[in-house]
């Protein structure tokens, strides 16, 4: 019965060293390089949004107000799947369907999203959220909104 005894007292520990040994045991050296290929940089998101072109919603999607927007982006990935931007929207209601999935960070204003099962949030500045792809329903902005987003289109299967 000793023995178990030993094995259940001293086995834990002498696992984690063996374990452990790998590491301890790994040459010092040079560290690897972080990516390989061209010399990559940041994107830094403006302090001021630069002028941008305004639009309206489609007339169809638009359900009260004037939520006239401006978009934009600050960076798109080569293959067009990844971007980020600066968005505004003036006060109005409109409806919207996402085509891909956007994380949100509100930095002005104030909007409350309704999606087609009649739930609503509401969201102000400083807030951040994250829209699905395929979420669907209506933004009514109660007060000039301005977003920091991002968003990733998914491949979609061929037709």
């Amino acid at each position: 019965m000793e023995i178990p005894r030993l094995l259940y007292t001293f086995g834990g520990p002498a696992m984690a060293l063996l374990g452990s040994l790998p590491v301890l045991l790994r040459p010092r050296g040079a560290a690897p390089p972080l990516l390989d290929g061209p010399l990559k940089q940041n994107h830094d998101f403006p302090a001021a949004q630069p002028r941008a072109k305004s639009y309206l919603p489609l007339p169809s999607h638009i359900v009260s107000g004037n939520p006239r927007q401006t978009n934009t982006v600050v960076f798109e990935s080569p293959d067009a799947r990844y971007a980020a931007g600066i968005w505004t929207c003036g006060v109005g209601a409109f409806r919207i369907d996402f085509e891909h999935d956007e994380f949100i960070h509100l930095i002005a204003g104030a909007v409350t999203t309704t999606d087609a099962a009649g739930i609503s949030r509401s969201y102000r500045a400083g807030d951040a959220f994250v829209s699905p792809r395929g979420w669907s329903g209506t933004w009514t902005v109660t007060e000039p909104v301005k977003k920091h987003y991002t968003w990733y289109k998914a491949e979609t299967a061929a037709a």
